[in-house]
């Protein structure tokens, strides 16, 4: 007579052998072309080397969809395939599969209007238009089988009657159930597909490597060189009074190539991610992507205007001398802080949380420097006086100070901001 522990153990022997099967099934690419149309990724991808696979087949009014991904580490996590009219996100149906070892899974009908953001096409029912639904976990391969409608009555449902393109991305889910960005785990067929009939498409992986960039360029020039060029135009204008190339002071040597430098990256930055959108503006249904990209676009344009402003800069005897000096600080407190907000919400829409905590950070290190300067600056007397006697050159009768505190302050914030800047590309270097 075969007793409990042994049934158990068949049982479980049993459900390994049934994973296996299925998961070979799901990863044959034998019966496609005839049976079902798929799409894999690697091209030519064998067994457990596919990082993507899609299968699906017409049945009735319905196709059936069978995907899957490669996980390291399967908790709480999604997978999604889109439909989509060009090889861009923005403006596509999604289906989302949501994997949640602690909790219950579903499968879920999305419109994605921009890069990022997807809504449920109905939140009374995230499933409609969807049936048989499974989500299998088997050795970190997170499979998901569901029949979807061809077409439906509902608002933003694309009809599969027609051809898209086919995007698959892979990420984690938040606490809430939503899902976080993906990153670059994503892929987009070379073509469009018509998915009533069995063929194989050819996958190919998205780049992002220009949202790297654009990144990286903005991190440098606004948070990093920006901050060390307005700090020396405004507290450090003393510092080696008896340096200097042309009669030009040193603070003013580095306030000018910096902030050059800043409205140039400012400038490459703007054109890699505006290739990158295929030189298209985000969506405005995409709320937080359009209002950092608005907000970045108000940063280069006043990053223009200043050395603009400067370059038609009065005599620093001339009765409007004091005009421009205000006009030239108010927009550079204008750009610096529209500069840090759009940085902000960036980091916010593509970045973990321990990211966007570390801006916060650093926005709060700026105000305790910014506190402190203020209260040595007021306390100098020589920054007083030569702040009068003017800015560019070198005055032989004084040698003004800046004192051993300010000194420190402004050494220990270049290695905070060489750590933190650091810090924020190998974020960039990883996330992306």
């Amino acid at each position: 007579m075969i007793s409990l522990s042994q049934m158990l153990a068949k049982l479980v022997l049993f459900c390994l052998t049934f994973g296996q099967l299925y998961a070979a099934e799901i990863l044959n690419s034998t019966d496609c072309s005839f049976k079902y149309g798929c799409f894999y990724s690697p091209k030519d991808c064998v067994d457990d080397q596919c990082e993507f696979v899609a299968k699906w087949r017409l049945i009735e009014d319905q196709i059936e969809f069978i995907i899957a991904a490669k996980f390291d580490k399967l908790k709480q996590n999604w997978l999604a395939i889109a439909f989509s009219y060009d090889k861009s996100m923005g403006n596509d149906s999604v289906v989302a599969c949501k994997f949640n070892a602690d909790a219950n899974n579903n499968v879920q009908n999305y419109y994605n209007p921009g890069q990022f953001d997807p809504e449920l096409i109905n939140s009374k029912e995230p499933s409609e238009g969807l049936s048989d639904v499974k989500i299998t976990n088997f050795k970190g391969l997170l499979i998901c089988t569901f029949k979807r409608d061809k077409s439906t009555n509902a608002k933003n449902f694309f009809d599969l009657n027609e051809n898209y393109y086919l995007l698959m991305a892979k990420g984690d889910l938040e606490k809430d159930g939503s899902l976080t960005y993906h990153g670059s785990d994503k892929i987009i067929s070379q073509q469009k597909i018509d998915f009533n009939i069995a063929l194989e498409a050819k996958s190919v992986k998205v780049s992002t490597n220009f949202v790297k960039i654009h990144a990286i360029l903005m991190i440098i020039a606004w948070p990093f060189l920006s901050t060390i060029g307005i700090l020396f135009a405004r507290y450090y204008k003393s510092i080696f009074p008896k340096m200097n190339i042309t009669g030009v002071q040193f603070w003013f040597l580095i306030h000018r190539p910096f902030m050059i430098s800043v409205c140039l990256l400012s400038l490459i930055g703007f054109g890699f991610i505006f290739s990158y959108k295929n030189w298209s503006w985000t969506s405005q249904s995409s709320v937080k992507n359009f209002t950092h990209s608005i907000i970045g676009l108000v940063t280069i344009i006043l990053s223009l205007i200043q050395p603009m402003m400067a370059f038609f800069r009065p005599d620093k005897l001339a009765d409007n001398r004091p005009v421009f000096n205000w006009a030239h600080r108010l927009v550079g407190i204008l750009v610096y802080s529209s500069s840090i907000t759009a940085v902000f919400l960036g980091v916010i829409i593509f970045l973990k949380n321990f990211h966007w905590i570390g801006l916060f950070s650093w926005i709060v290190w700026l105000v305790i420097l910014i506190v402190l300067l203020e209260v040595f600056h007021s306390r100098s007397s020589t920054d007083k006086v030569h702040e009068k006697s003017n800015e560019f050159k070198i005055s032989e009768n004084e040698e003004p100070k800046i004192g051993i505190q300010k000194t420190i302050l402004l050494i220990v914030h270049i290695v905070l901001s060489l750590l933190w800047t650091l810090m924020m590309i190998l974020a960039i270097l990883e996330y992306f």
